[in-house]
């Protein structure tokens, strides 16, 4: 924003000029110097855009003197992350985020970070004051810790004392200030050998003895860590180096040597070569090598000491009277250290005029000396000729091989000159592949021998072998596709391909396996299910890759656990059985039948009675439904209730089943005889009745259902004047007069009638006394009581089975007698399904119309006349 946009006036011109002016237009707007101000407000770091930092036109005080009904404020130069609402005066965060460490530079950030801008405020147009806004930069902790070094190096003496501390140079920097700058630093991984003490210069403190020669470095975390909340921490790495002290002394691996030269060695050639070792390092281990103070001046110009490397020579300074033995002490010198001492023993042998000397010449494949045996080759397979040449015959006794090889000398020619090396026993090169076969004979002065070098070639002669045989192996069923089973394992003996083994499934494993070649880890492709297939047995091959390869098979056996994945299955949703009215209490109904595919506890069920029913229980044991209780087809012809099947897994499954049970009816209810109402009912029948009309009727009601309930009426017993002249129609219960009646008729006349039903196995039946009075009319009550009660003697008439013809015959069957038990049977099937029919509608109506029901199965009989009863009262003449 320029000037001339904040007073009006055009500044161009010289810089006195634009001075002036200025000075002219502040004392033209009469606004005193104190009025000039300075506001500090303070705002985070990193704050989102609209942050509310400070109301300028509440912070500062105008002069009374100012009236003005609208203010404005403006940056006299635009601030990216500040924003200053020209109406309010409030300030507020800007999208361009506050970043301190940014805005404030490194040399300055001790002081706190802040940025200065002027604000104008005008009132229409006119300048009115100028304000200086300072807005103080506070720090959050948005920087980690940081070190310039990742990698640090510290050197440490072995010896160096508990508690010993070694400032380190290396800091780490942190951005932000003041809790939110580094705070302390801390160690990981020191194993508690060092420790850190925090301050101005942080340093390493030595917790533990350091001996460099069991370990010279440490490699350790140093962190650290600043103030904010949370706290952010940076790491390196610090290398601590054990430096070397001489706290090692030079040994030697042992105390004493002997060694035996021949007189006429050549001069300046090795004795032998002295090492002795010191375990520190530089200066500290250098050894240097000297006689002992009593070695004889005469062994030491015979044999010349190296101080330097430790070796022995020969100086060839002999004379015939020079002794065969010397005895040489020599001292490894350390600095600052006792001497090691050892002791070394050299016999020099007189010479032969011919030496005897051992000579070999190969057989067996050589190379550099070094013999080639195949490990399957047979016994006595010779390797080499050793020939002995000993023109002195200085060699007492037979040569032989030292210690313990499948070697031996064969004479190869009677001189004895000549001998074959043979093998004593067949090699294998898994248990030794190399000899060293060292021949040996002797002569009075001097020891001879001759080292023959044997390496054994590996030959394909193991098979491979497995760890265990047969592999079993138990996994749960639903396993995830692709899951590990087991890892087989084979060895071979044999070396480098002839022992390398590869695995294959062999020819009997199912496609879902897979074994991978050269780990033996078997895996399976699928989900395994224990319904299908609980158990697997294959082979596996291990196969070496040898020439010819060899083969090792062994059976894999793979047991499939169950899982509860199976609910219990009943053969049916809808059981049906029926059974008789008299079947026993626990009798068996019938097979529930249930099955569960699972194993164990999985598959063990359990059969309940869900709804209550006390009438009916399960034998589990069994798997059969029971009858708990005496049934009656005429309280109740159908029993319908729900069994529950449940195993025993965990969590339980379970299914449901509905059972009907219908009740069979059985002859157990005789007929009943609604009309007579008792024996001593009594019925008038007039002389005029003509021959043939019906004078009484019997009804009867039979609770029972079909053949059960088919009556049939006999009159078993008569008495009166002529008791034959009335007859009963065996169906239908009809009394009918038979004869004419004449004077002499007349009279009392007592039927007894048998109602029996066609029930089987046995009939039921009911005896009811039919009375008839044959008269004009009743002129004596008293009379016919009397005869009423009076002791009755019946004509006995011939017993006859129970006639169902006369019902067949109304339903249009023929009577004959192969045809009846058809007929019954017919009957009987067909009242069995009509009860099966109806059970619905039976099931719903009340207990109060089954009676109707009875009664439209009794048979319908015309009721045309009264029965007296015995109480004279109530009777109809």
């Amino acid at each position: 924003m320029d000037l001339k946009s904040i007073f009006g006036v055009d500044f161009t011109g010289s810089v006195l000029r634009r001075y002036t002016c200025i000075l002219l237009i502040l004392s033209c707007h009469k606004i005193p110097r104190s009025l000039a101000t300075e506001l500090k407000y303070n705002v985070q770091e990193n704050e989102d855009e609209g942050v509310f930092i400070g109301n300028i036109a509440n912070d500062i005080n105008l002069a009374k003197d100012v009236e003005c009904d609208l203010l404005a404020y403006k940056f006299m130069k635009e601030m990216e992350y500040v924003m200053l609402k020209s109406e309010s005066g409030e300030l507020y965060t800007t999208k361009q985020m506050i970043d301190r460490e940014t805005l404030c530079p490194i040399e300055v950030r001790g002081s706190p970070c802040s940025q200065e801008v002027n604000v104008i405020i005008r009132c229409a147009n006119q300048y009115l004051q100028m304000v200086k806004v300072k807005i103080i930069i506070l720090d959050v902790n948005d920087n980690a810790p940081h070190f310039e070094e990742e990698m640090m190096e510290l050197s440490i003496p072995e010896n160096a004392a508990v508690g010993t501390s070694y400032a380190i140079d290396y800091f780490a920097t942190d951005n932000d200030t003041g809790e939110n700058s580094i705070q302390q630093y801390y160690l990981d991984s020191s194993q508690n050998v060092f420790g850190l003490k925090d301050g101005d210069t942080p340093s390493i403190v030595v917790l533990q003895s350091l001996d460099r020669e069991i370990k010279n470095m440490y490699e350790i975390k140093i962190i650290a860590m600043d103030g904010g909340t949370p706290p952010l921490t940076g790491t390196a790495t610090l290398l601590i180096n054990v430096q070397d002290i001489n706290d090692n002394c030079p040994v030697f691996n042992t105390s004493e040597f002997v060694f035996q030269i021949p007189e006429n060695m050549s001069a300046d050639s090795v004795v032998t070569q002295l090492h002795a070792v010191d375990a520190d390092l530089g200066l500290n281990a250098e050894i240097t090598y000297s006689y002992g103070t009593r070695v004889q001046d005469i062994s030491k110009k015979l044999f010349n000491l190296d101080s330097a490397t430790g070796r022995i020579t020969f100086s060839g300074n002999q004379s015939p009277a020079t002794q065969p033995e010397h005895k040489l002490t020599v001292l490894a010198n350390g600095p600052g250290c006792a001497p090691a001492i050892v002791q070394i023993t050299v016999v020099i042998i007189h010479n032969m005029k011919y030496d005897p000397k051992l000579e070999i010449s190969y057989i067996a494949n050589q190379v550099d000396g070094v013999i080639f045996l195949k490990e399957t080759a047979p016994v006595n397979t010779p390797i080499a000729l050793l020939e002995v040449n000993d023109p002195d015959h200085y060699l007492k006794g037979k040569l032989y091989i030292i210690g313990n090889v499948p070697f031996y000398l064969k004479p190869y020619e009677r001189a004895g000159k000549k001998h074959l090396v043979v093998t004593s026993q067949h090699l294998d090169y898994e248990l030794e592949n190399q000899y060293e076969i060292t021949i040996k004979a002797e002569d009075p002065h001097n020891v001879h021998e001759l080292t023959i070098l044997v390496q054994i070639t590996d030959e394909n002669d193991n098979t491979p072998q497995f760890h265990q045989s047969p592999f079993e192996i138990s996994v749960e069923e639903n396993n995830e596709p692709g899951a590990l089973l087991l890892k087989i394992f084979a060895t071979d003996a044999d070396s480098s391909q002839n022992g390398k083994v590869a695995y294959h499934l062999g020819p009997d494993a199912p496609t879902i396996f897979s074994i991978e070649q050269f780990t033996g880890i078997l895996t399976v492709s699928t989900t395994l299910d224990r319904e299908r297939e609980k158990l697997y047995t294959f082979t596996i091959s291990a196969i070496d890759h040898g020439t010819p390869p060899r083969r090792k098979s062994t059976i894999v056996i793979i047991h499939v656990l169950d899982q509860n994945d199976n609910v219990p299955s009943f053969l049916t949703n809808d059981y049906t059985f029926f059974i008789p009215e008299n079947f026993p209490s626990h009798g068996e109904i019938g097979v529930i039948n249930v099955t569960d595919l699972d194993a164990g506890l999985n598959g063990h069920i359990i059969v309940s009675i869900l709804n209550g029913s006390s009438d009916f229980l399960m034998d589990n044991a069994r798997g059969t439904l029971r009858c708990n209780s005496s049934v009656d087809r005429e309280r109740n012809t159908m029993h319908v209730f729900w069994v529950e099947a449940v195993d025993g897994g965990q969590p339980s499954l379970s299914a449901t089943a509905k059972i009907t049970v219908f009740v069979l009816d059985i002859n157990d209810n005789p007929p009943i005889v609604l009309l007579p109402q008792s024996n001593a009912s009594w019925l008038l029948v007039p002389p005029n009745t003509p021959q043939g009309a019906s004078v009484a009727e019997i009804y009867a009601v039979d609770y029972d259902t079909g053949i059960n309930a088919v009556m049939t009426f006999n009159i078993v017993g008569r008495n009166g004047p002529a008791p034959h002249i009335f007859g009963i129609n065996t169906a239908t219960g009809n009394i009918t007069l038979q004869e004419k009646l004449l004077h002499k008729d007349y009279g009392l006349y007592q039927l007894l009638v048998k109602v029996s039903d066609l029930g089987q196995p046995q009939p039921l039946h009911s005896m009811i006394m039919v009375n008839l009075f044959v008269n004009e009319t009743v002129s004596n009550k008293s009379y016919l009581e009397a005869l009423l009660h009076s002791q009755t003697v019946f004509t006995e008439e011939k017993q006859t089975e129970p006639n169902p013809c006369p019902l067949l015959q109304t339903l249009d069957f023929p009577c004959s007698p192969p045809v009846i038990p058809i007929a019954v049977a017919m009957i009987v099937v067909s009242v069995i399904f009509l009860t099966i029919a109806l059970y619905m509608l039976l099931s719903i109506r009340k207990k109060t119309k089954r009676k109707e029901l009875y009664k439209d199965a009794q048979i319908p009989l015309k009721i045309n006349l009264d029965y007296y009863t015995k109480d004279w009262n109530d009777a109809q003449l």
